[in-house]
């Protein structure tokens, strides 16, 4: 597998721009998301595409989740949110400053991801995806 590794850098980050733009250009696109960019002069390995729903949308993000789940699109949470909420934090009496974790937090009350594949992704698939996304305007 790593003599394809550069390989499948450059078609998982191909499909991530692809679906950003896919989204972006539809038009029902109302900036219902943003995606994390990479700093400059940095080349990421796109492993999953991180998404961040808008803060309108953060209150329905758990029906929503369970929305793309029906679909077959498979979501996880970006790294495991904020560390401080993981259960490991009282069992070993960590001391919890949240005043300096914002960011954390924020991740993880708007973020998920989805997996980004090693092979083009298709249109039909592309489409099925981005139809999707956008249905986070009717989850009620």
């Amino acid at each position: 597998q790593l003599k394809k590794l550069n390989k499948f850098k450059k078609q998982r980050s191909n499909n991530r721009k692809m679906i950003i733009e896919k989204l972006k250009d539809s038009g029902k696109w109302n900036n219902q998301f943003s995606f994390i960019k990479p700093i400059k002069d940095l080349k990421p390995s796109w492993f999953g595409l991180p998404i961040l729903v808008n803060k309108k949308h953060i209150n329905v993000k758990k029906r929503f989740l369970k929305f793309l789940e029906k679909k077959r699109i498979e979501t996880r949470p970006i790294i495991s949110g904020n560390f401080l909420n993981q259960p490991c934090v009282k069992l070993y009496k960590l001391k919890r400053n949240k005043e300096k974790f914002i960011s954390c937090q924020e991740i993880e009350d708007r973020g998920f991801f989805i997996g980004l594949p090693t092979k083009k992704i298709s249109n039909k698939k592309l489409n099925f995806l981005v139809k999707n996304l956008l249905k986070i305007d009717e989850v009620n």
